[in-house]
């Protein structure tokens, strides 16, 4: 954490600004180890490498999957062992995690394997980072940030970023800072109590993340709280319902089985969330699905046979490919919402 991130901070205790910062190691980059205390409500806050923790007191939800997550088994080596993440497997799979999210193409991100989820969806996160048209002057807060991979692309097109999580996974942010020098600060804290002065982003970017939320009411507002006028929820890949899905799916059930707190919305739910929470316009962005299925396809090494063939000649068709898409939308809304991204405008 850097001496200047206290400027953006408030308890999320009492709500106070005024803070006493001890320092017990520091390097060039930032502190390392030290306390961060509140003034006026005497809270202490621990420093360690570099991330700073403010969770307090959480909900059971978000305890339970906090704890689920630090002991999950989340990396599998070539022998076939399990590897919790812990600065042992960071430094033993290093080179895997400076990949995020596309990879290297190695079983690790094919179907199955430890880092699919990211593979499957990187090309839309490039294609989100573009569409944001960043200047490298925003100021962007990661919720959910994981490992860090993601503000780290953030961090380096300029901007200033904060990545919080619940989790001890933001101990890997420390390789994309030794890779190439790009600097986020990191801390630990509940989304839905975010502790950050009024007015202090631009964008504050979540990817799958927002759906472990009960209540986007609430949230939307806290989000809302913390950016400034003009500032956009930016909400990728979050897991979603068709209007006539059973929302009862056994990839849902599996995931609350696993230890997650796992809630399914619909569009409309998403957007009135957000509208209730205060943001002033809530626009929908579907990526195409026909480019999501190549990708997907040629990720996974499949063979270029006539279905793939003729989704590849689609693809090369711009206008047909983009009158597809808008085709599309509504029976993706109504029967399953995939490859779609939600901006909030405060």
């Amino acid at each position: 954490m850097r001496q200047s991130f206290l400027n953006l901070l408030r308890c999320p205790e009492c709500s106070g600004e005024d803070w006493d910062l001890q320092v017990q190691v520091e390097d060039a980059s930032e502190v390392r180890q030290g306390n961060l205390c509140c003034k006026p409500c005497g809270r202490t806050y621990p420093i360690q490498d570099g991330i700073l923790n403010v969770l307090g007191d959480l909900p059971p939800e978000v305890s339970h999957e906090k704890e689920h997550a630090e002991s999950f088994s989340y990396l599998v080596g070539e022998d076939g062992e399990k590897h919790p993440i812990n600065r042992q497997t960071l430094n033993r799979f290093r080179e895997l995690f400076l990949t995020l999210p596309a990879g290297d193409g190695s079983r690790h991100f094919q179907p199955g394997g430890s880092f699919d989820n990211q593979a499957g969806n990187a090309e839309r996160f490039f294609k989100t980072l573009e569409l944001l048209k960043l200047t490298g002057q925003e100021r962007v807060l990661e919720v959910g940030a994981s490992f860090g991979w993601s503000a780290w692309r953030f961090a380096q097109r300029g901007c200033e970023v904060a990545a919080l999580d619940v989790t001890n996974y933001l101990m890997a942010s420390d390789l994309y800072f030794e890779k190439d020098g790009s600097y986020f600060h990191r801390l630990m804290a509940d989304m839905s109590v975010l502790p950050f002065k009024d007015g202090s982003f631009d964008v504050i970017f979540s990817h799958s993340v927002i759906h472990h939320c009960k209540e986007l009411k609430k949230l939307f507002a806290e989000f809302r709280r913390v950016l400034r006028p003009g500032g956009r929820v930016v909400a990728l890949h979050e897991c979603a319902f068709g209007l006539l899905e059973d929302k009862a799916g056994a990839a849902l059930q599996e995931a609350i089985d696993e230890g997650f707190n796992e809630n399914a919305y619909t569009l409309p739910q998403w957007k009135k969330g957000a509208l209730e929470g205060g943001f002033r316009r809530v626009d929908f962005h579907f990526f195409s699905f026909i480019d999501d299925y190549v990708y997907r396809k040629k990720h996974r090494g499949a063979p270029m046979r006539g279905k793939l063939k003729l989704a590849c000649w689609i693809q090369s068709q711009i206008w047909l490919n983009s009158l597809l898409n808008i085709l599309s939308i509504w029976p993706r809304i109504i029967f399953r919402p995939k490859s779609w991204m939600m901006t909030a405008v405060k």
